[in-house]
Protein backbone atom coordinates (compact mmCIF):
# COMPACT_ATOMS: atom_id res chain seq x y z
CA UNK A 1 0.00 0.00 0.00
CA UNK A 2 1.27 3.48 -1.37
CA UNK A 3 1.37 6.22 1.22
CA UNK A 4 -1.50 8.19 -0.61
CA UNK A 5 -3.00 4.90 0.14
CA UNK A 6 -2.51 4.76 3.05
CA UNK A 7 -3.20 8.17 3.82
CA UNK A 8 -6.61 7.66 2.31
CA UNK A 9 -7.45 5.23 4.73
CA UNK A 10 -6.50 6.34 7.46
CA UNK A 11 -8.36 9.42 6.97
CA UNK A 12 -11.41 8.29 5.72
CA UNK A 13 -12.11 4.55 5.88
CA UNK A 14 -10.54 3.29 9.40
CA UNK A 15 -12.37 6.04 11.22
CA UNK A 16 -15.55 4.91 9.62
CA UNK A 17 -15.05 1.37 10.84
CA UNK A 18 -14.97 2.26 14.50
CA UNK A 19 -18.11 4.61 13.25
CA UNK A 20 -20.20 1.02 11.91
CA UNK A 21 -19.10 -0.95 14.66
CA UNK A 22 -20.26 1.47 17.42
CA UNK A 23 -23.07 2.29 15.71
CA UNK A 24 -24.82 -0.73 13.89
CA UNK A 25 -28.52 -0.01 14.98
CA UNK A 26 -28.43 3.04 13.03
CA UNK A 27 -28.55 4.39 9.83
CA UNK A 28 -25.36 2.73 7.75
CA UNK A 29 -26.67 3.19 4.21
CA UNK A 30 -24.25 4.54 1.68
CA UNK A 31 -25.16 7.82 1.17
CA UNK A 32 -25.44 8.47 5.33
CA UNK A 33 -22.02 6.55 5.65
CA UNK A 34 -20.27 8.20 3.12
CA UNK A 35 -21.51 12.11 4.00
CA UNK A 36 -20.39 11.15 7.64
CA UNK A 37 -17.09 10.54 5.79
CA UNK A 38 -17.32 13.56 3.98
CA UNK A 39 -16.63 12.05 0.66
CA UNK A 40 -19.48 11.38 -2.16
CA UNK A 41 -20.93 7.99 -2.67
CA UNK A 42 -19.22 6.47 -5.04
CA UNK A 43 -15.45 7.62 -4.46
CA UNK A 44 -16.43 6.29 -0.53
CA UNK A 45 -17.89 2.83 -2.24
CA UNK A 46 -14.78 2.19 -4.70
CA UNK A 47 -12.44 2.92 -1.63
CA UNK A 48 -14.37 0.63 1.02
CA UNK A 49 -13.96 -1.94 -1.27
CA UNK A 50 -10.71 -1.55 -2.02
CA UNK A 51 -9.60 -1.52 1.67
CA UNK A 52 -11.83 -3.76 3.16
CA UNK A 53 -12.62 -6.03 0.53
CA UNK A 54 -16.51 -5.83 0.69
CA UNK A 55 -18.87 -3.68 0.24
CA UNK A 56 -20.77 -1.40 3.02
CA UNK A 57 -23.73 -3.40 2.38
CA UNK A 58 -22.86 -6.42 2.92
CA UNK A 59 -19.73 -5.67 5.54
CA UNK A 60 -22.94 -3.78 7.20
CA UNK A 61 -24.99 -6.64 6.94
CA UNK A 62 -22.49 -9.26 8.43
CA UNK A 63 -21.71 -7.34 10.88
CA UNK A 64 -25.00 -6.97 12.45
CA UNK A 65 -25.90 -10.39 12.16
CA UNK A 66 -22.80 -11.75 13.63
CA UNK A 67 -23.68 -9.34 16.67
CA UNK A 68 -27.02 -10.52 16.64
CA UNK A 69 -25.57 -13.73 16.99
CA UNK A 70 -23.27 -13.04 19.72
CA UNK A 71 -26.40 -11.39 21.66
CA UNK A 72 -27.99 -14.71 21.53
CA UNK A 73 -25.42 -16.25 22.65
CA UNK A 74 -25.02 -14.14 26.25
CA UNK A 75 -28.07 -12.44 26.54
CA UNK A 76 -31.23 -13.35 27.91
CA UNK A 77 -33.33 -11.52 25.70
CA UNK A 78 -36.38 -12.64 23.33
CA UNK A 79 -35.32 -13.17 19.65
CA UNK A 80 -37.49 -10.20 18.51
CA UNK A 81 -35.20 -7.82 20.58
CA UNK A 82 -32.24 -9.26 19.33
CA UNK A 83 -33.68 -8.79 15.82
CA UNK A 84 -34.24 -5.01 16.90
CA UNK A 85 -31.16 -4.76 18.41
CA UNK A 86 -29.76 -5.59 15.26
CA UNK A 87 -31.76 -3.09 13.18
CA UNK A 88 -34.00 -5.61 11.85
CA UNK A 89 -38.03 -4.77 11.62
CA UNK A 90 -39.51 -8.09 12.13
CA UNK A 91 -39.06 -11.41 13.24
CA UNK A 92 -39.47 -12.76 9.99
CA UNK A 93 -37.18 -11.29 8.19
CA UNK A 94 -34.31 -11.29 11.07
CA UNK A 95 -34.84 -14.75 10.83
CA UNK A 96 -34.76 -15.38 7.18
CA UNK A 97 -31.35 -13.29 6.82
CA UNK A 98 -29.76 -14.83 9.61
CA UNK A 99 -30.60 -18.63 8.35
CA UNK A 100 -29.06 -17.71 4.75
CA UNK A 101 -25.75 -16.70 6.93
CA UNK A 102 -25.57 -18.79 9.65
CA UNK A 103 -27.32 -21.81 7.93
CA UNK A 104 -29.38 -22.22 10.84
CA UNK A 105 -32.76 -20.39 12.60
CA UNK A 106 -32.03 -17.70 15.33
CA UNK A 107 -33.74 -19.97 17.60
CA UNK A 108 -31.57 -23.36 16.68
CA UNK A 109 -28.61 -20.88 16.45
CA UNK A 110 -29.18 -20.41 20.46
CA UNK A 111 -29.67 -23.96 21.32
CA UNK A 112 -27.08 -25.23 20.00
CA UNK A 113 -25.07 -22.42 21.01
CA UNK A 114 -23.87 -22.49 17.29
CA UNK A 115 -20.19 -21.21 16.52
CA UNK A 116 -19.61 -17.75 17.01
CA UNK A 117 -18.53 -16.01 13.72
CA UNK A 118 -16.33 -12.80 14.57
CA UNK A 119 -16.55 -9.31 13.28
CA UNK A 120 -13.26 -9.51 11.89
CA UNK A 121 -12.58 -9.71 7.70
CA UNK A 122 -11.79 -13.13 6.13
CA UNK A 123 -8.56 -14.96 6.41
CA UNK A 124 -7.63 -13.64 3.29
CA UNK A 125 -7.99 -9.96 3.99
CA UNK A 126 -6.27 -10.17 6.89
CA UNK A 127 -3.10 -8.65 5.89
CA UNK A 128 -5.06 -5.68 5.19
CA UNK A 129 -6.85 -5.86 8.56
CA UNK A 130 -3.95 -5.51 10.85
CA UNK A 131 -2.61 -3.01 8.60
CA UNK A 132 -5.62 -0.98 9.86
CA UNK A 133 -5.46 -2.11 12.91
CA UNK A 134 -1.89 -0.23 13.13
CA UNK A 135 -2.72 3.36 11.79
CA UNK A 136 -5.02 4.24 14.56
CA UNK A 137 -4.95 5.45 18.23
CA UNK A 138 -8.48 6.52 18.34
CA UNK A 139 -11.98 4.69 19.94
CA UNK A 140 -15.35 5.19 20.00
CA UNK A 141 -17.85 4.04 22.53
CA UNK A 142 -21.58 3.16 21.72
CA UNK A 143 -24.65 4.38 23.30
CA UNK A 144 -25.41 2.78 26.61
CA UNK A 145 -27.94 -0.12 26.34
CA UNK A 146 -29.50 -1.97 29.59
CA UNK A 147 -29.34 -5.77 29.09
CA UNK A 148 -29.70 -8.89 31.32
CA UNK A 149 -26.74 -10.87 31.15
CA UNK A 150 -26.63 -14.64 31.63
CA UNK A 151 -24.17 -16.23 34.31
CA UNK A 152 -21.41 -18.11 32.05
CA UNK A 153 -19.03 -20.64 33.42
CA UNK A 154 -15.81 -19.71 33.15
CA UNK A 155 -11.92 -20.54 34.00
CA UNK A 156 -9.67 -18.17 35.19
CA UNK A 157 -5.80 -16.76 35.71
CA UNK A 158 -6.05 -14.12 38.38
CA UNK A 159 -3.66 -10.75 37.32
CA UNK A 160 -2.70 -8.49 40.36
CA UNK A 161 -1.41 -5.26 39.34
CA UNK A 162 -2.75 -2.11 36.48
CA UNK A 163 -5.47 -2.88 34.50
CA UNK A 164 -3.87 -1.34 31.40
CA UNK A 165 -0.52 -3.50 31.93
CA UNK A 166 -2.52 -6.73 32.24
CA UNK A 167 -0.49 -9.37 30.29
CA UNK A 168 -2.51 -10.55 27.35
CA UNK A 169 -0.04 -14.06 27.36
CA UNK A 170 -2.39 -15.00 30.23
CA UNK A 171 -5.73 -15.59 27.39
CA UNK A 172 -3.07 -17.87 25.47
CA UNK A 173 -2.13 -20.15 28.44
CA UNK A 174 -6.06 -20.21 29.06
CA UNK A 175 -6.52 -20.96 25.17
CA UNK A 176 -3.81 -24.24 25.39
CA UNK A 177 -5.48 -25.19 29.15
CA UNK A 178 -9.12 -25.50 27.76
CA UNK A 179 -7.86 -27.39 24.80
CA UNK A 180 -5.53 -29.55 27.02
CA UNK A 181 -9.15 -30.63 29.16
CA UNK A 182 -10.68 -31.36 25.94
CA UNK A 183 -13.36 -28.64 26.25
CA UNK A 184 -12.17 -26.13 23.41
CA UNK A 185 -15.16 -25.82 20.63
CA UNK A 186 -13.67 -22.84 18.69
CA UNK A 187 -16.19 -20.29 20.35
CA UNK A 188 -15.07 -20.25 23.61
CA UNK A 189 -15.72 -16.55 24.65
CA UNK A 190 -13.14 -14.94 25.94
CA UNK A 191 -14.14 -12.19 29.08
CA UNK A 192 -12.07 -10.13 31.59
CA UNK A 193 -13.66 -9.22 35.11
CA UNK A 194 -12.20 -6.16 36.93
CA UNK A 195 -13.22 -6.37 40.24
CA UNK A 196 -11.59 -3.32 41.67
CA UNK A 197 -11.92 0.85 41.27
CA UNK A 198 -8.35 2.06 40.22
CA UNK A 199 -9.02 5.29 41.89
CA UNK A 200 -9.74 3.69 44.90
CA UNK A 201 -7.55 0.43 45.44
CA UNK A 202 -3.66 0.57 44.84
CA UNK A 203 -2.25 -0.18 41.27
CA UNK A 204 -0.55 -2.68 42.57
CA UNK A 205 -3.62 -4.99 43.86
CA UNK A 206 -6.01 -4.19 41.24
CA UNK A 207 -7.52 -7.58 40.49
CA UNK A 208 -8.08 -8.86 36.79
CA UNK A 209 -9.33 -12.11 36.11
CA UNK A 210 -8.59 -13.26 32.47
CA UNK A 211 -11.49 -15.91 31.85
CA UNK A 212 -12.40 -17.96 29.22
CA UNK A 213 -15.75 -19.87 28.80
CA UNK A 214 -16.45 -23.56 29.59
CA UNK A 215 -19.42 -25.67 28.65
CA UNK A 216 -19.47 -26.30 32.34
CA UNK A 217 -18.22 -26.45 35.79
CA UNK A 218 -14.58 -27.91 35.77
CA UNK A 219 -12.20 -28.80 38.70
CA UNK A 220 -10.08 -26.05 38.97
CA UNK A 221 -5.75 -26.75 39.53
CA UNK A 222 -3.11 -24.47 40.96
CA UNK A 223 -3.27 -21.62 38.00
CA UNK A 224 -6.29 -21.76 36.78
CA UNK A 225 -9.70 -21.05 38.76
CA UNK A 226 -13.25 -21.73 37.84
CA UNK A 227 -15.96 -18.96 38.79
CA UNK A 228 -19.33 -18.06 37.20
CA UNK A 229 -19.45 -15.12 35.45
CA UNK A 230 -22.19 -12.33 36.71
CA UNK A 231 -25.46 -12.32 35.92
CA UNK A 232 -28.01 -9.97 36.31
CA UNK A 233 -28.97 -6.41 34.72
CA UNK A 234 -25.75 -4.55 33.30
CA UNK A 235 -25.67 -1.04 31.40
CA UNK A 236 -23.64 -2.14 28.29
CA UNK A 237 -21.60 -0.10 25.75
CA UNK A 238 -19.84 -1.48 23.01
CA UNK A 239 -15.64 -0.10 22.96
CA UNK A 240 -13.83 0.08 19.96
CA UNK A 241 -10.06 1.08 19.67
CA UNK A 242 -6.41 -0.52 21.48
CA UNK A 243 -6.61 -1.87 24.77
CA UNK A 244 -4.16 -0.15 27.83
CA UNK A 245 -4.31 3.56 28.54
CA UNK A 246 -6.50 4.79 25.61
CA UNK A 247 -9.03 2.09 27.27
CA UNK A 248 -8.69 3.24 30.06
CA UNK A 249 -9.07 6.52 29.40
CA UNK A 250 -12.45 5.65 27.06
CA UNK A 251 -13.96 3.98 31.27
CA UNK A 252 -13.58 7.84 32.06
CA UNK A 253 -16.46 8.80 29.78
CA UNK A 254 -17.89 5.26 29.60
CA UNK A 255 -18.79 5.80 33.43
CA UNK A 256 -20.00 9.22 32.85
CA UNK A 257 -22.82 7.97 30.02
CA UNK A 258 -23.46 5.35 32.90
CA UNK A 259 -24.24 7.80 35.81
CA UNK A 260 -26.71 9.91 33.03
CA UNK A 261 -28.98 6.63 32.71
CA UNK A 262 -32.41 7.52 33.63
CA UNK A 263 -34.24 5.10 35.51
CA UNK A 264 -31.21 3.03 36.67
CA UNK A 265 -28.28 3.94 38.92
CA UNK A 266 -24.88 2.30 38.72
CA UNK A 267 -24.68 -0.42 41.45
CA UNK A 268 -20.75 -0.55 41.64
CA UNK A 269 -18.46 -3.13 40.36
CA UNK A 270 -17.36 -5.76 38.79
CA UNK A 271 -16.85 -4.54 35.54
CA UNK A 272 -17.02 -7.65 32.73
CA UNK A 273 -15.66 -7.22 29.51
CA UNK A 274 -16.43 -9.33 26.75
CA UNK A 275 -13.50 -9.65 23.85
CA UNK A 276 -15.38 -10.23 19.86
CA UNK A 277 -12.48 -12.28 19.53
CA UNK A 278 -10.76 -15.66 19.52
CA UNK A 279 -7.46 -14.33 20.27
CA UNK A 280 -6.42 -11.14 22.21
CA UNK A 281 -4.20 -9.24 20.63
CA UNK A 282 -2.57 -6.69 22.16
CA UNK A 283 -0.94 -4.30 19.72
CA UNK A 284 -4.08 -4.55 17.58
CA UNK A 285 -6.32 -1.19 17.96
CA UNK A 286 -9.71 -2.03 16.02
CA UNK A 287 -10.14 -4.35 19.10
CA UNK A 288 -14.10 -4.46 19.67
CA UNK A 289 -15.10 -5.07 23.01
CA UNK A 290 -18.36 -5.13 25.41
CA UNK A 291 -18.57 -3.96 28.48
CA UNK A 292 -20.94 -4.72 31.14
CA UNK A 293 -21.62 -2.32 34.41
CA UNK A 294 -23.78 -3.44 37.11
CA UNK A 295 -26.87 -1.52 37.32
CA UNK A 296 -30.56 -1.81 39.22
CA UNK A 297 -33.52 0.36 38.74
CA UNK A 298 -34.44 3.11 40.72
CA UNK A 299 -37.41 2.91 42.93
CA UNK A 300 -38.33 -1.00 41.57
CA UNK A 301 -36.68 -4.37 41.70
CA UNK A 302 -35.15 -5.13 38.09
CA UNK A 303 -36.73 -8.39 37.19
Amino acid sequence: MNDAGSTNITQTVLPTLIYIQTHLDGDLSLEAVARRAMASPFHFHRLFQTAVGETLKKYTQRLRLERAAFELKIREAPILDVALSAGYRSHETFSRAFRRHFGLTPRSYRQAVGRLLQADLHDVQMGQRMTLNRLTNEYQISAVRVQKLAALPVAFIRSLGPYETVDTTIFDELLAWVKRRGVFTGDNLLLGIGHDDPSITPAEKLRFDACIQLPGPLAADDKVGFQESPAGWFATVTYVGPYGPVMAEAYGAIFQQVLQLRNYRLVGLPAVEIYRTTRIAADADLNETDIYLPVEKIGATVS
